[in-house]
Protein backbone atom coordinates (compact mmCIF):
# COMPACT_ATOMS: atom_id res chain seq x y z
CA UNK A 1 0.00 0.00 0.00
CA UNK A 2 2.78 2.52 0.47
CA UNK A 3 4.12 1.69 -3.06
CA UNK A 4 7.54 0.65 -2.30
CA UNK A 5 8.33 -2.50 -4.40
CA UNK A 6 8.68 -6.23 -2.10
CA UNK A 7 11.92 -6.46 -0.71
CA UNK A 8 13.96 -9.14 -2.54
CA UNK A 9 16.08 -11.33 -0.74
CA UNK A 10 19.84 -10.67 -0.62
CA UNK A 11 22.15 -12.56 -2.93
CA UNK A 12 24.36 -12.24 -0.54
CA UNK A 13 22.48 -13.83 2.36
CA UNK A 14 23.57 -17.72 3.58
CA UNK A 15 21.20 -19.62 2.10
CA UNK A 16 20.29 -23.49 3.44
CA UNK A 17 22.43 -25.04 5.82
CA UNK A 18 25.68 -24.34 4.26
CA UNK A 19 28.36 -26.08 3.57
CA UNK A 20 32.25 -25.28 2.95
CA UNK A 21 31.75 -25.78 -0.73
CA UNK A 22 29.55 -23.14 -1.43
CA UNK A 23 27.40 -20.37 -0.09
CA UNK A 24 28.83 -16.91 1.73
CA UNK A 25 31.45 -16.95 3.63
CA UNK A 26 31.46 -14.89 6.60
CA UNK A 27 35.71 -14.78 8.26
CA UNK A 28 34.88 -17.44 10.89
CA UNK A 29 33.27 -19.86 8.19
CA UNK A 30 35.85 -18.70 5.60
CA UNK A 31 38.58 -19.98 8.48
CA UNK A 32 36.97 -23.23 8.41
CA UNK A 33 36.54 -23.78 4.54
CA UNK A 34 40.05 -23.01 4.76
CA UNK A 35 41.37 -25.25 7.12
CA UNK A 36 39.21 -28.17 5.87
CA UNK A 37 40.10 -27.77 1.85
CA UNK A 38 44.32 -27.38 3.24
CA UNK A 39 43.85 -30.90 4.88
CA UNK A 40 42.01 -32.14 2.01
CA UNK A 41 44.62 -30.68 -0.17
CA UNK A 42 47.34 -32.67 2.28
CA UNK A 43 45.45 -35.55 2.45
CA UNK A 44 45.27 -35.81 -1.68
CA UNK A 45 49.46 -35.13 -2.04
CA UNK A 46 49.58 -37.93 0.45
CA UNK A 47 48.06 -39.97 -1.54
CA UNK A 48 49.61 -38.78 -4.65
CA UNK A 49 53.26 -38.99 -2.99
CA UNK A 50 52.41 -42.60 -2.09
CA UNK A 51 51.18 -43.65 -5.82
CA UNK A 52 54.33 -42.30 -7.23
CA UNK A 53 56.72 -43.63 -4.84
CA UNK A 54 55.37 -47.18 -4.32
CA UNK A 55 58.04 -50.11 -5.24
CA UNK A 56 57.44 -52.65 -8.11
CA UNK A 57 55.93 -50.08 -9.98
CA UNK A 58 52.00 -51.51 -9.89
CA UNK A 59 51.02 -48.54 -11.60
CA UNK A 60 52.85 -50.63 -14.63
CA UNK A 61 51.00 -53.87 -13.57
CA UNK A 62 47.64 -51.85 -13.57
CA UNK A 63 47.84 -50.61 -16.99
CA UNK A 64 48.98 -54.38 -18.26
CA UNK A 65 45.73 -56.07 -17.28
CA UNK A 66 43.41 -53.43 -18.18
CA UNK A 67 40.28 -55.58 -18.97
CA UNK A 68 40.37 -56.95 -15.16
CA UNK A 69 41.44 -53.32 -13.75
CA UNK A 70 38.12 -52.47 -15.32
CA UNK A 71 36.05 -54.73 -13.94
CA UNK A 72 37.60 -54.59 -10.35
CA UNK A 73 37.74 -50.82 -9.99
CA UNK A 74 33.98 -50.59 -11.52
CA UNK A 75 33.28 -53.06 -7.73
CA UNK A 76 35.40 -50.74 -6.05
CA UNK A 77 33.32 -47.29 -7.39
CA UNK A 78 29.81 -48.88 -6.71
CA UNK A 79 31.55 -49.87 -3.25
CA UNK A 80 32.44 -46.79 -2.33
CA UNK A 81 28.54 -45.18 -3.67
CA UNK A 82 27.30 -47.68 -1.74
CA UNK A 83 29.46 -47.08 1.41
CA UNK A 84 28.35 -43.48 1.14
CA UNK A 85 25.24 -44.42 1.41
CA UNK A 86 25.64 -46.28 4.54
CA UNK A 87 26.98 -43.35 6.04
CA UNK A 88 23.67 -41.26 4.97
CA UNK A 89 21.30 -43.55 5.48
CA UNK A 90 21.89 -42.63 9.34
CA UNK A 91 19.70 -40.18 8.69
CA UNK A 92 16.22 -39.04 7.97
CA UNK A 93 17.15 -35.86 5.58
CA UNK A 94 20.14 -34.30 3.51
CA UNK A 95 21.80 -37.61 2.76
CA UNK A 96 22.54 -36.30 -0.44
CA UNK A 97 25.19 -33.82 0.99
CA UNK A 98 25.98 -36.03 3.59
CA UNK A 99 26.81 -38.68 0.67
CA UNK A 100 28.81 -36.33 -0.79
CA UNK A 101 30.58 -34.93 2.07
CA UNK A 102 31.74 -38.76 2.73
CA UNK A 103 33.52 -38.95 -0.47
CA UNK A 104 35.27 -35.74 -0.54
CA UNK A 105 36.57 -36.48 2.90
CA UNK A 106 37.89 -40.20 2.09
CA UNK A 107 41.24 -38.92 0.60
CA UNK A 108 42.08 -37.28 4.04
CA UNK A 109 42.47 -41.05 5.65
CA UNK A 110 46.36 -40.86 4.08
CA UNK A 111 46.96 -38.56 6.32
CA UNK A 112 49.21 -40.19 9.47
CA UNK A 113 47.14 -40.34 12.81
CA UNK A 114 44.09 -41.72 11.81
CA UNK A 115 41.93 -39.22 12.92
CA UNK A 116 41.81 -36.18 10.11
CA UNK A 117 39.30 -38.19 7.65
CA UNK A 118 37.10 -38.47 10.99
CA UNK A 119 37.19 -35.10 11.52
CA UNK A 120 35.98 -34.10 7.95
CA UNK A 121 33.80 -36.34 7.45
CA UNK A 122 32.28 -35.29 10.49
CA UNK A 123 32.48 -31.58 10.02
CA UNK A 124 30.74 -32.05 6.52
CA UNK A 125 28.49 -33.84 8.36
CA UNK A 126 27.65 -31.17 10.93
CA UNK A 127 27.66 -28.31 7.97
CA UNK A 128 25.53 -30.37 5.80
CA UNK A 129 22.41 -30.61 8.82
CA UNK A 130 23.61 -27.69 10.75
CA UNK A 131 23.57 -29.93 14.13
CA UNK A 132 26.43 -31.67 16.09
CA UNK A 133 25.31 -33.76 18.05
CA UNK A 134 23.43 -36.25 15.68
CA UNK A 135 26.70 -36.52 13.70
CA UNK A 136 29.23 -36.84 16.91
CA UNK A 137 26.67 -39.81 17.81
CA UNK A 138 26.14 -41.23 14.20
CA UNK A 139 29.73 -41.46 13.42
CA UNK A 140 30.62 -44.05 16.11
CA UNK A 141 27.31 -45.90 15.16
CA UNK A 142 28.51 -45.95 11.80
CA UNK A 143 32.22 -47.15 12.90
CA UNK A 144 30.53 -50.25 14.51
CA UNK A 145 28.17 -51.28 11.79
CA UNK A 146 31.25 -51.35 9.61
CA UNK A 147 33.49 -53.34 12.18
CA UNK A 148 30.12 -55.96 12.09
CA UNK A 149 29.92 -55.79 8.75
CA UNK A 150 33.28 -56.43 7.83
CA UNK A 151 33.77 -59.16 10.66
CA UNK A 152 30.28 -61.05 8.76
CA UNK A 153 32.24 -60.78 5.46
CA UNK A 154 35.41 -61.76 6.63
CA UNK A 155 33.96 -65.20 9.16
CA UNK A 156 34.14 -67.20 6.58
CA UNK A 157 37.59 -67.26 6.07
CA UNK A 158 37.84 -69.58 8.80
CA UNK A 159 36.51 -72.27 6.98
CA UNK A 160 39.39 -72.03 4.39
CA UNK A 161 42.25 -71.02 6.62
CA UNK A 162 44.68 -73.46 7.83
CA UNK A 163 43.10 -73.59 11.53
CA UNK A 164 42.47 -75.96 14.36
CA UNK A 165 38.88 -77.45 13.13
CA UNK A 166 37.66 -76.62 16.42
CA UNK A 167 38.23 -73.06 15.33
CA UNK A 168 36.13 -73.23 12.18
CA UNK A 169 32.77 -73.91 14.57
CA UNK A 170 33.47 -70.08 15.61
CA UNK A 171 31.88 -69.30 12.27
CA UNK A 172 28.65 -70.01 13.96
CA UNK A 173 28.95 -67.65 16.52
CA UNK A 174 28.66 -64.13 13.37
CA UNK A 175 25.25 -63.66 14.32
CA UNK A 176 26.21 -62.69 17.85
CA UNK A 177 27.89 -59.88 16.24
CA UNK A 178 24.80 -58.24 15.06
CA UNK A 179 23.65 -57.74 18.57
CA UNK A 180 26.08 -55.12 19.12
CA UNK A 181 23.78 -53.09 16.61
CA UNK A 182 20.99 -53.15 19.03
CA UNK A 183 20.17 -49.38 19.70
CA UNK A 184 18.81 -50.37 23.53
CA UNK A 185 22.53 -51.01 24.66
CA UNK A 186 23.55 -47.76 22.56
CA UNK A 187 20.96 -45.56 24.52
CA UNK A 188 22.71 -47.49 27.66
CA UNK A 189 26.10 -46.32 26.63
CA UNK A 190 24.84 -42.97 25.65
CA UNK A 191 22.74 -42.02 29.29
CA UNK A 192 26.00 -42.78 31.06
CA UNK A 193 28.15 -40.28 28.93
CA UNK A 194 25.35 -38.12 28.65
CA UNK A 195 25.71 -37.50 32.56
CA UNK A 196 28.93 -35.97 31.99
CA UNK A 197 27.95 -34.23 28.89
CA UNK A 198 24.28 -33.05 29.29
CA UNK A 199 24.07 -31.24 26.17
CA UNK A 200 24.00 -34.94 24.08
CA UNK A 201 20.23 -35.30 24.13
CA UNK A 202 20.07 -39.11 23.38
CA UNK A 203 16.56 -38.96 22.33
CA UNK A 204 17.32 -36.87 19.45
CA UNK A 205 20.51 -37.67 18.67
CA UNK A 206 20.76 -41.48 18.36
CA UNK A 207 19.41 -43.00 15.13
CA UNK A 208 16.45 -44.78 15.08
CA UNK A 209 16.59 -48.68 15.09
CA UNK A 210 15.34 -48.81 11.16
CA UNK A 211 18.31 -46.28 10.39
CA UNK A 212 20.71 -48.52 11.92
CA UNK A 213 19.25 -52.01 9.90
CA UNK A 214 19.05 -50.00 7.12
CA UNK A 215 22.73 -48.74 7.27
CA UNK A 216 24.15 -52.19 8.31
CA UNK A 217 22.61 -54.07 5.07
CA UNK A 218 23.85 -51.19 2.76
CA UNK A 219 27.10 -51.28 4.44
CA UNK A 220 27.40 -54.88 3.82
CA UNK A 221 26.59 -54.56 0.25
CA UNK A 222 29.28 -51.93 0.13
CA UNK A 223 31.77 -53.79 1.85
CA UNK A 224 31.27 -56.51 -0.24
CA UNK A 225 31.81 -55.40 -3.48
CA UNK A 226 34.90 -53.11 -2.46
CA UNK A 227 36.41 -56.94 -1.11
CA UNK A 228 34.95 -58.52 -3.85
CA UNK A 229 37.10 -55.85 -6.32
CA UNK A 230 40.55 -57.02 -4.24
CA UNK A 231 39.64 -60.48 -5.52
CA UNK A 232 39.26 -60.16 -8.83
CA UNK A 233 42.06 -57.76 -9.25
CA UNK A 234 44.15 -59.99 -7.78
CA UNK A 235 43.08 -63.88 -8.00
CA UNK A 236 45.31 -64.74 -11.13
CA UNK A 237 48.26 -63.92 -8.90
CA UNK A 238 47.80 -65.97 -6.00
CA UNK A 239 47.95 -69.81 -7.01
CA UNK A 240 45.28 -72.04 -5.06
CA UNK A 241 43.16 -69.16 -4.00
CA UNK A 242 39.67 -68.24 -5.70
CA UNK A 243 37.91 -64.61 -6.02
CA UNK A 244 35.74 -65.83 -2.95
CA UNK A 245 38.13 -66.73 -0.52
CA UNK A 246 40.73 -63.79 -1.34
CA UNK A 247 37.41 -61.43 -1.33
CA UNK A 248 36.90 -63.09 2.30
CA UNK A 249 40.92 -63.02 3.24
CA UNK A 250 40.67 -58.80 2.00
CA UNK A 251 37.77 -58.54 4.40
CA UNK A 252 39.71 -59.59 7.18
CA UNK A 253 42.92 -57.80 6.31
CA UNK A 254 40.60 -54.79 5.68
CA UNK A 255 39.13 -54.89 9.47
CA UNK A 256 42.27 -55.06 11.06
CA UNK A 257 43.83 -52.10 9.04
CA UNK A 258 40.39 -50.44 9.73
CA UNK A 259 40.95 -50.86 13.62
CA UNK A 260 44.77 -49.92 13.61
CA UNK A 261 43.51 -45.99 14.26
CA UNK A 262 47.53 -44.70 14.37
CA UNK A 263 47.98 -46.20 10.67
CA UNK A 264 46.80 -44.08 7.82
CA UNK A 265 44.18 -45.70 5.76
CA UNK A 266 45.30 -49.05 7.53
CA UNK A 267 49.02 -49.29 5.53
CA UNK A 268 51.47 -51.68 7.04
CA UNK A 269 48.41 -53.39 9.17
CA UNK A 270 46.43 -54.46 6.61
CA UNK A 271 49.30 -55.91 4.48
CA UNK A 272 50.55 -57.46 7.36
CA UNK A 273 47.14 -59.39 8.19
CA UNK A 274 46.66 -60.25 4.67
CA UNK A 275 50.30 -62.29 4.63
CA UNK A 276 48.83 -64.53 7.76
CA UNK A 277 45.85 -64.86 6.25
CA UNK A 278 46.89 -66.53 2.74
CA UNK A 279 49.09 -68.89 4.78
CA UNK A 280 52.11 -68.99 3.07
CA UNK A 281 50.40 -68.55 -0.45
CA UNK A 282 52.99 -65.68 -1.52
CA UNK A 283 56.09 -64.73 0.49
CA UNK A 284 56.04 -61.42 2.16
CA UNK A 285 57.37 -59.15 -0.69
CA UNK A 286 54.53 -61.25 -3.72
CA UNK A 287 51.74 -59.78 -1.15
CA UNK A 288 53.35 -56.09 -0.69
CA UNK A 289 53.23 -55.88 -4.16
CA UNK A 290 49.44 -57.19 -4.74
CA UNK A 291 48.25 -55.09 -2.17
CA UNK A 292 50.04 -51.76 -3.53
CA UNK A 293 48.48 -52.50 -7.10
CA UNK A 294 45.38 -52.69 -5.66
CA UNK A 295 46.00 -49.46 -3.03
CA UNK A 296 47.22 -47.87 -6.16
CA UNK A 297 43.76 -48.23 -8.08
CA UNK A 298 41.54 -47.51 -4.97
CA UNK A 299 43.68 -44.26 -4.65
CA UNK A 300 43.06 -43.08 -7.81
CA UNK A 301 39.64 -44.03 -7.75
CA UNK A 302 39.33 -42.01 -4.54
CA UNK A 303 40.95 -39.27 -5.82
CA UNK A 304 38.44 -38.92 -9.03
CA UNK A 305 35.64 -39.67 -6.63
CA UNK A 306 36.38 -36.62 -4.27
CA UNK A 307 36.74 -34.47 -7.76
CA UNK A 308 33.42 -35.21 -8.77
CA UNK A 309 31.92 -35.50 -5.20
CA UNK A 310 33.05 -31.77 -4.98
CA UNK A 311 31.89 -30.66 -8.35
CA UNK A 312 28.05 -32.20 -7.64
CA UNK A 313 28.21 -30.52 -4.23
CA UNK A 314 29.01 -26.96 -5.63
CA UNK A 315 26.21 -27.51 -8.42
CA UNK A 316 23.94 -28.44 -5.69
CA UNK A 317 25.08 -25.55 -4.05
CA UNK A 318 24.55 -22.78 -6.84
CA UNK A 319 22.53 -24.35 -9.13
CA UNK A 320 22.17 -23.04 -12.79
CA UNK A 321 19.34 -19.94 -13.37
CA UNK A 322 16.50 -21.22 -15.47
CA UNK A 323 16.57 -20.22 -18.87
CA UNK A 324 13.33 -18.50 -20.08
CA UNK A 325 12.38 -19.26 -23.26
CA UNK A 326 11.70 -16.27 -25.77
CA UNK A 327 8.61 -14.14 -25.15
CA UNK A 328 8.46 -15.26 -21.63
CA UNK A 329 11.25 -12.78 -20.55
CA UNK A 330 9.48 -9.18 -18.77
CA UNK A 331 7.07 -7.28 -20.61
CA UNK A 332 7.39 -3.22 -21.64
CA UNK A 333 3.77 -2.47 -21.03
CA UNK A 334 2.20 -0.19 -18.89
CA UNK A 335 0.16 -2.30 -16.37
CA UNK A 336 -3.81 -0.73 -16.73
CA UNK A 337 -3.84 -0.73 -12.97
Amino acid sequence: MNGSPPQEPSVSEDRGGGSPIGGRLTRARATRVVVFWSIVALGASTAVFVLFRTDDNPIEAIIGAWPVVIASAALYVAGMITYALSWARLFESNRRALGLGFLISQPIKYLPGGIAQPIGQIALGVEATGQAAPILIAFPVHVLINVVAAATLGAPLLLVAEVPSWVRWLVVLTPLLWTLLDRRWMRTVLDLIGRRIPKLRVESALPQQSLINRAFLTALLAHGMMFLSFGVLTASGVPGWSILELSTAFAAAWLVGYVVIPSPAGLGAREAALFAFLGGALSGTEVVGIAAVHRVMTMVLELAMMGVAVWLARRRAHPAAPVSPPGDGPTSHVDPA
